[in-house]
């Protein structure tokens, strides 16, 4: 069995052509939909973060949405063709899945690909019908690695008219219990997708404690997980297609483009936008509300009304007596600052710290949580 690399960091098994929720994700164009944190399952290598696991919340992409035009809304300036629903276990709130589902569709249209991962301990037919009804497209199951109680969950999977998939870590110590998995998913699903084990702030512990270790200092893949997972390929991969998914790929590849669409749609008029899709502008920052320790709690604590009046009295002030363009000044709601460009802070650095505020050049994401790469202040 031949094993290629299929030109986003991965590998495949000889002539099979990645599923359809793959294919959208490495260009992009899959919008990730963490319905919610709640999981039946304890996987000691899960990498959910510490903000979402077994926390009830929902995010589109890094957006913590509060309502549904915010999913709406992410979906637009990421251009998704489709979406990616994820938890915990999206079907430990059914009803909320049902209803995303059905939005989406409606919105975007039929051909909108949605696909979701799910345990099988919440699976049932009444469940899969509801799924098929609202419009899925594809299900991905992530089985026990370790114990076949519930693998026989997975036949209901083919009695609906979809695809069907099973995406499971390579844990390099586990060859036995995963080759058993396999053989015993062959004749259930259309695919497999092996993921390389990836060490997180929540699982780092648990991971380093079984001796899994990086495979190098600037990867947190895990050391043994490649040899092994085309081991496996050139093993099964003549009876079932395989598919081997890396951290590079989530990294370099999907959510890289992912970004550079979503900084075509969200950057200013005055922003730099680098070939890699990080925005480069000028800011402007309160004393109080600076970045740097607890920047994220402190925002939260930030009195929003009385804030927002003074960037916009702040924002009028500088565009009156300095003779800005209203449309080189925005007042920042999320982060309570304000954004211009670079020229703007440089020109007027001395007469902005006159004025109590704080200047700045700002390197970050456009992404909604827009984390900073870089931060010279003035």
């Amino acid at each position: 069995m031949k094993i290629k690399p299929t030109g986003y960091y991965s590998w495949k098994t000889d002539d099979f052509k990645l599923a359809k929720g793959c294919q959208l994700c490495v260009k992009g164009s899959k919008m990730v939909l963490f319905a919610t944190g709640i999981c039946p399952r304890h996987c000691f290598y899960c990498p959910v973060s510490e903000k979402k696991h077994q926390k009830d919340v929902v995010y589109a992409n890094e957006w913590k949405i509060s309502s549904d035009k915010d999913m709406i809304e992410e979906c637009i300036l990421t251009e998704a063709k489709g979406s990616g629903i994820t938890g915990g276990d999206p079907l430990a709130r059914l009803p909320r899945v049902l209803k995303y589902i059905g939005m989406l569709k409606k919105k975007f249209g039929k051909n909108f690909h949605i696909h979701l991962y799910t345990p099988p301990d919440l699976l049932s037919i009444p469940t899969l019908k509801k799924l098929y009804s609202a419009g899925l497209d594809e299900i991905r199951v992530h089985p026990d690695i370790f114990s076949n109680k519930l693998w026989h969950k997975v036949d209901l999977l083919k009695k609906f008219k979809w695809s069907v998939g099973m995406e499971i870590p390579v844990l390099p110590d586990a060859e036995k219990q995963l080759s058993n998995l396999i053989f015993n998913m062959i004749g259930k699903v259309d695919f497999i997708n092996l993921n390389e084990l990836e060490i997180s702030d929540t699982n780092a512990q648990n991971l380093v404690g079984r001796g899994y270790f990086p495979k190098d200092k600037i990867s947190y893949g895990v050391k043994g997980c490649d040899k092994l997972a085309k081991k496996l390929m050139k093993k099964f991969g003549d009876k079932i297609p395989i598919h081997y998914c890396t951290c590079k790929l989530k990294d370099k590849v999907q959510m890289a483009n992912r970004i550079k669409i979503r900084a075509k749609n969200v950057a200013k008029k005055f922003d730099i936008v680098t070939n890699e899709g990080m925005l480069i502008r000028g800011a402007i920052y309160l004393p109080k509300i600076l970045p740097g320790f607890d920047y994220e709690k402190r925002l939260l604590k930030v009195n929003n009304i009385i804030t927002l009046k003074k960037l916009n009295k702040t924002k009028n002030e500088l565009a009156k007596n300095f003779k800005i363009p209203k449309n080189l000044l925005d007042v920042d709601e999320k982060r309570y600052r304000l954004l211009t460009n670079i020229g703007v802070v440089e020109h007027l650095a001395k007469v902005l710290k006159k004025m109590n505020l704080v200047p700045a050049i700002v390197e970050e994401y456009p992404t909604w949580d827009a984390i900073q790469l870089d931060i010279t202040f003035i």
